[in-house]
């Protein structure tokens, strides 16, 4: 198989898909190349004016799906994470706001000693 012929991203299998064309999955568009820059930040060098090829083989369009959910996967877990530290952060500033407005009492009738005149036996 020609090499200019092939696959962009794998070189091995023949073009299935335009990369820059937009395709519908899952009712959803995609277009590869605009996928590739935002999940590996790699600028393709397409093809122009039917020198080459300007394609991608299903078998890396799925790669590619995986890879972007994936890539989306992690930035919606890192989101939660970071809103779930900042209402922890929220609740501790409240909780020592609170606890400053209110001290807890230090003193107990077991930490105290014993009242002036008491006795320090237990009978």
């Amino acid at each position: 198989m020609d090499v200019m012929q092939a696959c962009r991203c794998c070189l091995l299998y023949p073009p299935d898909k335009d990369l820059t064309t937009p395709h519908t999955h899952l009712g959803k568009a995609e277009i590869y190349a605009d996928m590739i820059k935002e999940c590996f930040d790699i600028q393709l060098q397409l093809a122009v004016g039917g020198s080459g090829s300007s394609g991608i083989c299903c078998t890396c369009v799925g790669r590619l799906r995986d890879a972007s959910d994936f890539k989306l996967q992690v930035q919606r877990s890192q989101a939660e994470l970071q809103a779930r530290s900042q209402g922890a952060s929220l609740v501790k500033e409240e909780e020592s706001a609170v606890e400053c407005e209110n001290p807890k009492m230090q003193d107990t009738d077991e930490s105290r000693g014993p009242e002036p005149g008491e006795s320090t036996t237990r009978q």
